[in-house]
């Protein structure tokens, strides 16, 4: 939808991919780098799924879970997610996150600034959302 001063759409219009073909996550693109000074991206995890240990220079994280369990951990210290939890990680901090629910879990993630974070995304392969994931995030 073009609005000036507004950027809008649905994420059933967004690419969805992972960042490499083995990985049990992917991630919806909601807003990219390019088109604002952040990412925002709904990081969805199979079971066991997990980020790798990750820093950024300059960026903060902002993590909301959508659905399923797991845990945060930044500079080795583990805090559990649940629906409703949220955290941010700040500039040069070690962070991971794990799925160690039964189902999937949905992440509701923001990096300020993108860092690049973006085009990472959109070089990997492309994915797509199931049925699964679809009742998730439309709330059913």
């Amino acid at each position: 939808m073009l609005v000036p001063g507004l950027t809008a759409g649905h994420y059933e219009d967004c690419p969805v991919h992972k960042i490499a073909a083995a990985d049990k996550n992917k991630f919806v693109l909601l807003c990219d780098g390019k088109t604002l000074p952040f990412v925002s991206v709904i990081e969805i995890f199979d079971k066991d799924g997990k980020t790798p240990p990750n820093t950024h220079a300059d960026a903060h994280e902002y993590f909301y879970v959508i659905a399923g369990e797991g845990i945060a951990a930044v500079d080795g210290k583990s805090i559990p997610i649940k629906p409703g939890s949220f955290f941010v990680v700040d500039p040069g901090h070690v962070h991971e996150v794990h799925n160690t629910g039964e189902g999937r879990l949905y992440v509701l993630t923001t990096m300020v600034p993108d860092e690049k974070f973006s085009d990472l995304i959109l070089a990997g392969p492309k994915a797509s959302l199931d049925e699964e994931d679809l009742r998730v995030l439309r709330g059913v």
